[in-house]
């Protein structure tokens, strides 16, 4: 059953969204392309089936597993340099917070980047997170649990909190925790809406368009049909 998903509902069939829960790469900055292949050879990992930190997780020994960590932490200090904010970011942080919408961030990365954009691209009065999730929680996107966790700490159902991201990660995520998705179109995802229409509810250029969205409502598919 699908259910239309806005700000406040105002009939039985509708649901409000209480928490808005951001990736960062790709999502709140602009995609840098040229980092996950940066990644992948700074440790060696040549099958691109193969989920970089999966792959991390499985090597033989720790000292391994510190040195490949330490190695694609260096490639993400160098995204955090080049890094811009994605348009409509501030605008939509302001319209979440002047509406007392819970803003929360998941991602894959290390908290430094996250700082980073927030203390550089957000104006103070909205860079308030109630929670920030990143890979240091296991296991992480594209499972549920980041999310779930998320959902418990607010004590907010998983029905009223939206996934905005990117990747197939975060619509997987999102689409497995039974939240609402959107997903930020960029030049090298829009495959994704062919091989996954059923992952993905509402679709934005820019994150100034999820404010229409909230307002308007969009339709999103029920739990019941998200499996």
């Amino acid at each position: 059953m699908s259910r239309i998903v806005k700000l406040k509902p105002i009939s039985e069939s509708q649901v409000a969204i209480k928490a808005v829960v951001f990736d960062m790469d790709g999502t709140m900055c602009l995609p840098q392309r040229w980092m996950f292949a940066a990644m992948r050879e700074a440790i060696g990992l040549k099958d691109k089936s193969v989920d970089i930190l999966t792959h991390i997780d499985g090597l033989s020994s720790e000292k391994l597993k510190q040195q490949a960590n330490l190695r694609i932490s260096e490639v993400e200090a160098k995204a955090m340099r080049e890094m811009q904010p994605q348009p409509g970011l501030v605008a939509l942080l302001e319209y979440l917070t002047a509406n007392k919408v819970s803003k929360n961030i998941c991602t894959r990365n290390l908290i430094k980047p996250v700082n980073h954009l927030l203390s550089n691209f957000v104006p103070p009065l909205h860079s308030s997170f109630d929670h920030i999730v990143t890979r240091d929680f296991r296991p992480t996107k594209p499972y549920p649990d980041p999310l779930l966790h998320i959902a418990r700490q607010l004590n907010v159902a998983p029905e009223n909190m939206l996934m905005v991201g990117d990747s197939f990660d975060d619509m997987q995520s999102g689409t497995a925790a039974g939240c609402a998705t959107v997903l930020v179109k960029n030049d090298s995802n829009v495959k994704l809406l062919a091989a996954h229409p059923e992952l993905v509810d509402a679709v934005v250029d820019d994150l100034a368009d999820i404010i229409g969205l909230l307002q308007e409502g969009f339709e999103a598919r029920g739990a019941s049909t998200r499996e």
